[in-house]
């Protein structure tokens, strides 16, 4: 079959981003909201021609599962050609290891109960008129979303697998994803607005699914992020999210705004300046040096920083490190070390050390040298082997 656009008046679009949340557990993903606005310019351009515009629907950070719940429900009823779901944020495992995906009144202790289950996702794609369906998620442990689609023997999968419905996560079912410090958008969605944007040579007139996929893979691969993760059922794969600029050159890229050009040649310090085998030795030596931190508060002050060491956990020291950085403000566990007089366990502190600082922006490490500077800390202590 060949690939097509979908129907632009036929077709409804459903942009869920949560990107602030009420619990301290859970950190803010800034980026998140320029994903929705930039994937919903790049859907809605003219020269797309994917959706109209007042059928494409931005639900920027929703506050309970009832409001996704509806927008759901309203968004793939009324999509007889192709509906698309596309969420970015937190996704947060059951203890049964269900996928469900937070919003901003998640409580992380309660997430059955306050965050949105995968089957949500699942059962309105099943029971949509539409002839297509295309659900992209960019969060943590998103690759159990494919596994979900396909686990259950029941007349729903068998109903998806025959309606079609063309799945994309941004991760494996057991890794997290990335929103890199300083970046416009977080690193999936980056990837995808590129291609989007930018085409691919030899890819032909339309960025069919499959060759979207393709690409995402290639592109993620390069910049050493997460392998995204996809299930093709029916004929969804032959459906296009755009035009191909690159085979098309009366066509001219949707940039979207206040996105310079050079965002896509950001970089960090230290993949700029280290190679790739000693940046994976040095973030080794992070981790280990951040748990040999949390121990420390344990041992020598009586603080067990039990969120703290839940983050470095799921998202490594690395990434811990410059969500913590990125954050709007210090957390609860770096107040809660300046009163008992442990600045040198911060995170902060680790940061500026040698030979970690390496592994960091200039703009990460000054964030880093203020706060400590604020909170009457000016020095750190070099690393030790």
């Amino acid at each position: 079959m060949a690939t097509r656009l979908p129907d632009p008046h036929k077709s409804n679009a459903l942009l869920v981003g949560a990107a602030n949340f009420a619990s301290d557990a859970i950190l803010d993903l800034p980026s998140v909201a320029n994903n929705i606005s930039g994937l919903a310019e790049t859907l809605t351009a003219p020269t797309a021609r994917v959706i109209d515009p007042a059928r494409c629907r931005q639900l920027i950070n929703p506050r309970s599962l009832d409001e996704v719940g509806a927008a759901l429900d309203e968004t793939v009823n009324a999509a007889s050609d192709t509906a698309i779901v596309y969420y970015a944020g937190h996704g947060l495992l059951t203890p049964r290891g269900a996928l469900h995906l937070a919003v901003a009144n998640t409580d992380p202790d309660r997430v059955t109960y306050t965050a949105v289950p995968i089957e949500w996702l699942r059962m309105a794609l099943a029971e949509s008129p539409a002839k297509n369906r295309i659900l992209i998620l960019d969060c943590c442990f998103s690759g159990h979303a494919a596994t979900a689609m396909t686990s259950v023997s029941s007349a729903l999968t068998a109903a998806i697998d025959i309606s079609g419905t063309y799945t994309v996560t941004s991760a494996p079912a057991n890794s997290t994803s990335i929103a890199p410090p300083g970046d416009r958008f977080t690193a999936f969605t980056g990837e995808l607005l590129r291609v989007l944007r930018d085409g691919i040579p030899g890819a032909g007139d339309l960025l069919s699914m499959r060759d979207i996929y393709t690409a995402l893979v290639r592109g993620l691969h390069a910049r050493s992020m997460p392998r995204p993760q996809h299930l093709g059922t029916g004929l969804a794969d032959h459906i296009a999210l755009g035009p191909n600029v690159a085979d098309s050159p009366t066509l001219s890229p949707v940039r979207p705004a206040g996105t310079p050009p050079e965002q896509d040649m950001l970089r960090s310090k230290a993949q700029s300046s280290t190679s790739p085998a000693d940046s994976e030795v040095l973030e080794k030596q992070f981790h280990q040096a951040l748990v040999n931190g949390y121990r420390a508060m344990k041992r020598e002050i009586n603080y067990n920083a039990t969120i703290y060491i839940r983050m470095i956990s799921t998202s490594g020291g690395l990434g811990a490190a410059r969500q913590l950085l990125h954050a709007s403000s210090v957390s609860s566990g770096f107040t809660t070390l300046w009163e008992k007089g442990r600045l040198d366990l911060t995170v902060e502190a680790f940061v500026l050390q040698e030979p970690w600082s390496a592994l960091f922006t200039e703009e990460e490490l000054q964030i880093a040298r203020d706060r400590l500077a604020e909170y009457g800390y000016h020095s750190a202590p070099r690393a030790t082997s």
